[in-house]
């Protein structure tokens, strides 16, 4: 009884295997056969076509081809080669191989030559790829090859859109009337492509994460695409007889929507549905002259370059070129012992990095959008080395260069360097120590003193935090208050809410019967203080943060350097009219009001751009930065390990500082 129990197991498990087998069989079946369906359903539209071919009259158009066709298909092939190489070093630069852009380009172009030539191109391209690149593992070679494959589809898909919404759009038994529909669908895929692309970071799909390219990246991958298909198109299209009547405009989209069915359906060279589709899009012409045509552009545009890059995967790789590299990484500290701008102190938020010369003499803070690489404030060392290398950098990431909230000096270099600059903000700033200053005293600062005393009379009191007994709950409670009533955080350039980032800064905070109202936090640098987060809870009594500012410049007199910097505002004095009336929406007029009272001196920040129209754009991507920040990093929201602070300051009154005649 239980051997037949066994036996009847034995025969199920054997039964599901078999089912198993089966259906991968059928899989297999499927997906080999469909290429070759497709082949025979396109033959069958255009049977009466295909069965009146006169296999005579092909070849006699073939050799009644003139050597200027043949060398004007040479010289297209040669274009069009050139472009998929650089795509291929595009591809490469965006996944950080490491491999130099001439070689990644020879490598690329030969793996492209052989696979299109061969078929199997994921495999024939890693290949070729791998041997022509030894650093290159073969998991990089394979991941090379697929992702040069999907960004040349998808480049392709958005060239072959717009050519047919365009050019005249092709005719015949295969062109439906989805053919203009279907392509604005694809522009506007493309459209939701690029918004994507402007998020920095990687995008989690299927549970893996995937870096998209730049948009300066995915423009060129665009481009070359569009050169590529151009000269491809071009090469096919002089061997086109002259009483055939077709014109490049119409044979242009024809080509890319054949060369589409042909990728697609991945037969090897596209033999087959390249054709079929091809036939049945130009209808006008007759099948002998266009077959003739085919023929001897598969001659140029696929035997002679598989042959060259045969030759050159026989001859082996070349020798690696040590890398050029005018960039690399500093560490944090060695800049902010350097720096002059103790807003540099937002480095710590760790969302953006260091960037340097290969001498580490001279760098920035690099903040990254999906569009922009910009060296934030003024950079450490000289200022001519900083730009060339944020320039250098800014290439090998496909993204624009920008410099950020610099001061006069910085943008006289840039301007030096043929930049474009402009003005984007004002930095309020203090003297603590200078009596021109004259702190609380006259009438310039009369409306300060009422809004001290109003803050006073309502039981506020300030005293700077001793970070080793942080209330963190407390002060995220703070922040969650004020940015919910804000409408949430700037970040970018601004600083953000997070106890492992306030740990390295100086803290005050505003209490009223015990209960934290309000705190504001400084960057601490050799230099100078600056002001960077200020939170206020909704029911904090007016003129809070009056006392707070107030309470840190005292402090900055007693004991800190001879420079408080109350932060920048999107506003400068001498601005246009519309310029102040987008500050005003920003915000930056209500900043400038409060910080007015201090009598602050004003000192004008600045942007800088290779051109105006790179300016406009960047500054218009750091503006979206800053007002839709992703998420900090992880570690930087943590509680991170709170370090001392200065003595706790006595509660103030507005009685002390006239004592001290201030």
């Amino acid at each position: 009884m239980a051997s037949g129990r066994r036996d009847a197991a034995a025969y199920a498990a054997e039964a599901d295997h078999a089912a198993e087998a089966w259906a991968g069989l059928r899989a297999s079946a499927f997906r080999q056969g469909l290429p070759f369906l497709a082949v025979l359903c396109g033959a069958a539209l255009m049977g009466d076509r295909l069965a009146a071919i006169d296999m005579t009259a092909i070849l006699d158009s073939l050799r009644r081809m003139s050597t200027w066709q043949w060398v004007a298909a040479m010289a297209a092939t040669a274009i069009s080669f050139r472009a998929l190489g650089d795509y291929d070093a595009v591809v490469q630069r965006h996944l950080r191989l490491g491999v130099s852009e001439a070689r990644a380009s020879r490598a690329g172009a030969s793996a492209i030559a052989i696979s299109q030539t061969l078929g199997l191109g994921l495999i024939t391209g890693a290949l070729v790829r791998w041997r022509m690149l030894p650093e290159l593992s073969l998991w990089q070679a394979m991941r090379a090859t697929l992702s040069v494959s999907i960004f040349f589809l998808l480049g392709a898909a958005v060239v072959c859109a717009v050519a047919v919404l365009v050019l005249p759009a092709p005719a015949g038994p295969l062109a439906a009337a989805a053919v203009r529909p279907g392509a604005a669908i694809v522009l506007l895929a493309a459209g939701f492509g690029i918004v994507l692309c402007l998020i920095p970071g990687e995008i989690g799909v299927a549970g893996r994460r995937f870096a998209l390219p730049t948009l300066p990246a995915l423009a060129r991958l665009i481009v070359l695409a569009a050169v590529d298909t151009l000269a491809a198109a071009a090469a096919l299209w002089v061997f086109m007889p002259e009483g055939t009547g077709i014109g490049f405009a119409a044979l242009y989209p024809a080509y890319l929507i054949a060369l589409g069915a042909g990728l697609v359906l991945a037969t090897p060279g596209g033999i087959g549905p390249f054709e079929c589709a091809l036939i049945g899009l130009l209808p006008g012409a007759g099948a002998e002259p266009v077959l003739a045509a085919v023929l001897a552009y598969r001659i140029v545009y696929f035997v002679l370059p598989a042959a060259l890059a045969t030759a050159a995967l026989a001859i082996g790789p070349g020798v690696a070129e040590p890398g050029r590299g005018k960039v690399r990484d500093m560490p944090q500290a060695v800049l902010l012992a350097k720096a002059r701008r103790a807003e540099c102190g937002i480095i710590r938020q760790g969302e953006h990095r260091v960037l340097c010369d290969t001498a580490g003499r001279s760098g920035w803070i690099a903040g990254r959008t999906g569009l922009v690489l910009a060296g934030l404030f003024d950079p450490v060392g000289d200022s001519r080395t900083a730009i060339a290398c944020l320039t250098e950098a800014a290439r090998r990431e496909d993204r624009l260069p920008l410099i950020y909230k610099c001061n006069a000096r910085t943008a006289a270099a840039a301007r030096r360097a043929g930049w474009a600059v402009w003005p984007v903000a004002a930095e309020a700033v203090l003297l603590p120590r200078s009596g021109a200053n004259g702190l609380w005293v006259g009438a310039g600062v009369a409306g300060l003193r009422r809004k001290l005393r109003r803050a006073e009379r309502a039981g506020v009191s300030v005293e700077s935090s001793d970070l080793a007994a942080l209330p963190v709950r407390e002060l995220a409670e703070v922040a969650a208050d004020w940015a919910g009533r804000k409408g949430g955080e700037r970040g970018f350039s601004m600083g953000r809410f997070a106890p492992g980032y306030l740990a390295g800064q100086r803290l005050y905070l505003a209490r009223v019967a015990g209960r934290t109202v309000g705190f504001a936090s400084f960057h601490d640098g050799r230099h100078e203080w600056t002001l960077d987060l200020m939170r206020t809870t909704g029911d904090a009594p007016d003129g809070t943060m009056h006392l707070l500012i107030a309470a840190a410049v005292e402090d900055a007199r007693a004991r800190g350097p001879g420079r408080l910097s109350l932060a920048a505002v999107a506003d400068w004095p001498g601005r246009s009219p519309a310029i102040a009336r987008l500050c005003d929406r920003l915000g930056g007029t209500g900043l400038m009001r409060f910080k007015a009272v201090f009598r602050p001196r004003y000192e004008t920040l600045y942007a800088a751009a290779p051109n105006r129209a790179l300016l406009a754009l960047a500054l218009a991507e750091v503006a979206r930065a800053i007002h839709w920040p992703h998420a900090l990093p992880s570690d930087t929201v943590g509680a991170g390990e709170i370090s001392a602070s200065p003595p706790e300051m006595p509660k103030m009154n507005l009685n002390s500082r006239r004592r001290h005649g201030t």
